[in-house]
């Protein structure tokens, strides 16, 4: 039903007879942003609806092309749930500057490097005279820190340790996320650490890691065999042991996370529509369907959205990762330290020797 849409198929012609034209209209992102606003308690919602509204067109317009950005009304609502959690939890603090951090939090994960001057000037002119520091954890922001350091032995620097922050905020309101960002720019550290960071936080968290494109896409979701007899593919066991609490995992974690690890691809991740979408529901061929628990994550860590329509861009959070925002120096520190260690510790070995 989408002509030319990567990974979908058209409707035959002697289906599409049966169908009538109809006529649509584009959704009025102002009225839509404005009830939800008065939704989550705003009281200026009218004034605010059109501020809103008027960052993400003017970002869209303004900012560069990148695949990962959206701004459309998926993205709309995300911000609107944040915004409506921070004034339920500072109640006090005037509605112009609880929006303008919601916008600017929840956004500036996903802006790349040379955009990020031009979208806090956009939100300044927007809202000017205002300032509102961002709502930080600092105890959770300080066991990231030292678990980093402690834990996973690498240099705990503070565009590190945002990242970390900045991915436990997008799985608050998100239940899938992209980690994106060139290869060796510390994905696989971020998260790897943002879950020992739980774990000294007590908050159990337990995972499973997967190749999508390892894998066919029967041998991922399930297929039928020739026998007629139904067999079950790696993600839908992944998802049925948190579901039902199998294997390593207990009804008492509080995060179950499915971590997939390779390029986006249409064929296999259109499948995954219904669980990325608020409906959160896997839907295989068999009719089997595996709804996720309020404690289940889906992270994909990916180098860059080429091959990724719109419809899948729009459906979860997306923490960047510039080449920039850790660099290089880290990875020599690290490993001077680690270098060092040894040394030291073959010297008292050797000491000690007779």
């Amino acid at each position: 039903m989408n002509p030319g849409y990567a990974g979908r198929t058209e409707l035959p012609e002697n289906l599409k007879a049966l169908f009538r034209s109809c006529a649509m209209v584009v959704p009025d992102l102002v009225l839509i942003c404005e009830n939800m606003l008065m939704s989550e308690g705003f009281v200026q919602a009218k004034d605010l609806s059109r501020k809103f509204v008027s960052l993400y067109m003017l970002s869209r317009e303004l900012l560069s092309k990148q695949r990962h950005y959206d701004w459309g009304l998926r993205a709309v609502k995300s911000v609107l749930r944040q915004a409506g959690k921070l004034k339920r939890s500072d109640p006090e603090i005037p509605e112009d500057p609880l929006l303008m951090r919601a916008l600017r939090d929840f956004n500036m994960p996903k802006i790349v490097t040379d955009d990020k001057p031009i979208f806090l000037r956009l939100i300044g002119d927007l809202f000017p005279r205002v300032e509102c520091p961002s709502k930080s954890n600092p105890e959770f922001t300080k066991i990231s820190h030292d678990t980093a350091k402690k834990d996973m032995g690498l240099l705990a620097e503070d565009a590190f340790v945002i990242k970390i922050v900045q991915l436990a905020e997008i799985l608050e309101v998100r239940h899938c996320c992209f980690i994106i960002g060139p290869p060796g720019c510390g994905k696989t550290a971020v998260w790897k650490t943002l879950v020992a960071s739980y774990k000294n936080n007590n908050q159990d968290c337990e995972y499973d890691t997967l190749n999508p494109k390892a894998v066919s896409s029967d041998e991922l979701f399930g297929a039928y065999n020739k026998a007629k007899e139904w067999k079950n593919g790696v993600l839908s066991v992944i998802m049925k042991n948190q579901v039902k609490n199998d294997d390593k995992y207990k009804p008492t974690q509080f995060h179950k996370w499915s971590v997939l690890d390779g390029d986006i691809d249409p064929e296999w991740i259109e499948s995954l529509n219904t669980v990325m979408d608020d409906n959160k529901v896997l839907t295989l061929v068999s009719n089997d369907r595996i709804p996720l628990s309020p404690q289940m994550r889906l992270i994909f860590e990916i180098s860059n959205l080429k091959n990724a329509t719109p419809a899948t861009v729009s459906r979860a959070g997306v923490l960047f990762i510039n080449d920039t925002d850790i660099g290089w120096n880290p990875y020599m520190n690290a490993w001077l330290d680690r270098s060092t260690i040894k040394i030291l510790q073959g010297t008292r070995e050797g000491a000690n020797l007779p």
